[in-house]
């Protein structure tokens, strides 16, 4: 007998692909602002900034992949990583906002906003990926073969 072969929601993929490339970016990134010559020394992060940076990139990163995977409890460790991640880069948007910005340049407060806009995206779409009908019943299925 043949057994019908759970297809993983593309839903679920896009999600993951998102969170994997924007994890990516931001580690990229931060090799960039931690060892370039071009980025002046009060810029640099510090060590604890610099590890919490990279460790919820790379929370992102895996939990992500631990979901693509369809571990059970996949869905739930790559939502917590989704609102770890995008939760503190929204409250850094918001509190820039509140800030006095007008001393960073013109045009700062429609960037952060636009930040802040876009983050709310990416952390809506995990949710809807992670919480709905399809992805339920994918990670409740049984077992999947990789």
């Amino acid at each position: 007998m043949v057994e019908a072969v759970r297809k993983r929601p593309i839903r679920l993929w896009v999600a993951v692909v998102m969170n994997v490339l924007v994890g990516l970016i931001s580690l990229g990134f931060l090799a960039f602002l931690a060892t370039s010559a071009r980025v002046p020394a009060a810029l640099h992060p510090g060590v604890a900034t610099l590890a919490w940076a990279v460790c919820t990139a790379g929370f992102l990163i895996v939990a992500s992949l631990v979901a693509l995977l369809g571990k059970p409890y996949g869905r739930y460790i790559m939502l917590l990583a989704a609102v770890v991640f995008y939760g503190v880069l929204m409250a850094q948007n918001v509190a820039a906002l509140s800030g006095p910005y007008a001393a960073l340049g013109q045009g700062v407060g429609t960037k952060l906003t636009a930040n802040l806009v876009r983050t709310s995206l990416e952390l809506a779409i995990n949710f809807w990926a992670l919480l709905s009908l399809k992805t339920r019943e994918y990670f409740t299925g049984p077992a999947v073969a990789p």
